[in-house]
């Protein structure tokens, strides 16, 4: 694990700048070539007000390595006051794919990986989050985004229980494993009954149909379908995110 002390200063515009894909593995890398990327990104960096929200997300994700969690938290906000609308971006995914040439896998591992910090490990998020901006404050690790989605997503486990989980979490922060070796911890702490003795309670089903209209959403926005059908699918999500939600 490395430390998320972060430079309060911003880089200057004509600093060499990392592609963002150097960060990623291999399941969760950038949709365009490294250099193409990084030219993208820089050129329209330097065409943004210095200091907008929007100037300063696009700066953290081309130091995406160093930066992860600033830069999730930054797009947990974005998200949740629709600013991506301000910027001429019709959807959250359209913004990630077009400004910040992040996959939609990707940048949604990131705002779940930071809803879960907020939600279920306040004392973590509030030590890292001061140790960004306080310079006498001890950095403080977290493991990387992947391990923490995992994580998330292995809180929701209804055949994990809850020591299992705790064990699982407790060695997610102190060891950081890939997320190869996550899977497999969960689903051997958790072995799902077969298939036919799965109950199929109503909030399984509403999450399972979630996951069926992001991917069909996600399908939509690279094609070229009308406009009503995409905020059709659009408003299909937000409708069941809210059902499960509530």
């Amino acid at each position: 694990m490395k430390s998320l002390r972060l430079s309060a200063q911003a880089a200057p515009q004509t600093a060499e700048v990392k592609p963002v894909a150097e960060s990623l593995s291999s399941a969760d890398q950038v949709l365009v070539g490294p250099q193409k990327t990084e030219v993208a990104m820089a050129e329209r960096l330097a065409s943004l007000e210095p200091g907008s929200k929007r100037h300063e997300t696009l700066e953290i994700a081309l130091d995406f390595k160093r930066s992860w969690f600033r830069l999730a938290s930054f797009l947990a906000e974005i998200r949740a006051a629709k600013l991506y609308r301000e910027w001429g971006y019709r959807t959250f995914e359209a913004y990630g794919k077009h400004e910040l040439h992040l996959k939609k896998e990707t940048l949604l591992k990131l705002v779940r990986s930071y809803d879960f910090l907020h939600q279920h490990e306040r004392t973590t998020l509030e030590q890292v989050e001061r140790s960004q901006v306080d310079p006498q404050a001890l950095p403080t690790d977290l493991p990387s985004y992947q391990a923490l989605d995992i994580l998330a997503e292995a809180r929701q486990n209804p055949h994990l229980p809850e020591d299992e989980y705790r064990a699982l979490r407790d060695q997610v922060f102190r060891d950081d494993p890939p997320p190869s070796t996550l899977r497999k911890l969960v689903k051997e702490r958790a072995p799902e009954p077969p298939k036919a003795a799965l109950p199929e309670e109503p909030g399984r089903r509403l999450r399972k149909a979630l996951g069926m209209a992001e991917r069909l959403y996600g399908l939509l926005l690279e094609e070229q379908v009308p406009e009503g059908v995409q905020r059709s699918a659009e408003e299909l999500v937000g409708k069941l995110r809210r059902l499960i939600e509530d």
